[in-house]
């Protein structure tokens, strides 16, 4: 019988200031418009492991915004009906951060591929999905609300998000300031990049592994 792998993370509690956008980023895959003061601190050093994306996160009475840079990439797996099995980004948003162990309707689970969909399935696909176990479901998002850039190079891609107000049950960042926030980022090449725990852990459907994101007012 294999050991099972307890990241060190996985017994602390997270928290980062996630910055107010004065304006919003163009969602189309460039990132020059991301300063450092977004990026996501990297969780994966405390267990001695080097991450292979870069994570930006921002908000805005809006919504809230994401960025991911993925670097030394080359090859690509994208499967729309098991998306978690190729290249995807999953992100959990809890807009109460209650850090119950099951999940209730402030809870969101998204996916993201770098493509997918469109000519060549050249466009990146963005939906909402269920969380397992859940004790409410949150109310769907329109999947033509989401919005989704991408912009690939040779040897990395980058992909921006906004997820709008409307499609995050819960979300008043002027009253409730702290949002419960994790991700996974699955890679075909390099595995699967995690922020405050993992699959093994429950991250997908216990909220109380999923770390905080405190909306700072600029």
């Amino acid at each position: 019988m294999s050991n099972l792998y307890l990241p060190q993370r996985a017994f602390f509690d997270f928290a980062f200031h996630c910055p107010q956008r004065a304006e919003p980023p163009k969602i189309d895959g460039n990132l020059k418009d991301w300063d450092d003061d977004a990026l996501v601190p990297d969780l994966m050093a405390v267990d001695g492991h080097q991450p292979f994306a870069s994570a930006y996160m921002a908000w805005d009475d809006s919504g809230l915004y994401f960025a991911v840079a993925v670097k030394h990439k080359t090859t690509y797996k994208l499967n729309p009906r098991a998306p978690t099995e190729g290249d995807c980004l999953e992100l959990f948003i809890d807009t109460r951060d209650i850090k119950e162990h099951r999940a209730n309707r402030f809870c969101h689970r998204f996916y993201f591929l770098p493509g997918g969909t469109g000519k060549g399935a050249a466009k990146p696909i963005g939906r909402q999905t269920t969380i397992d176990d859940a004790r409410e479901q949150a109310p769907p998002c329109p999947e033509d609300a989401i919005k989704t850039g991408l912009k690939k190079l040779k040897k990395s891609y980058s992909l921006e998000i906004k997820i709008p107000a409307i499609g995050l049950n819960g979300f008043a960042p002027r009253e409730f300031s702290r949002v419960g926030f994790t991700y996974l980022l699955h890679d075909s090449q390099h595995g699967t990049q995690s922020w405050s725990s993992i699959s093994d852990l429950g991250v997908e459907h216990d909220p109380s592994t999923w770390g905080t994101a405190e909306l700072a007012a600029s």
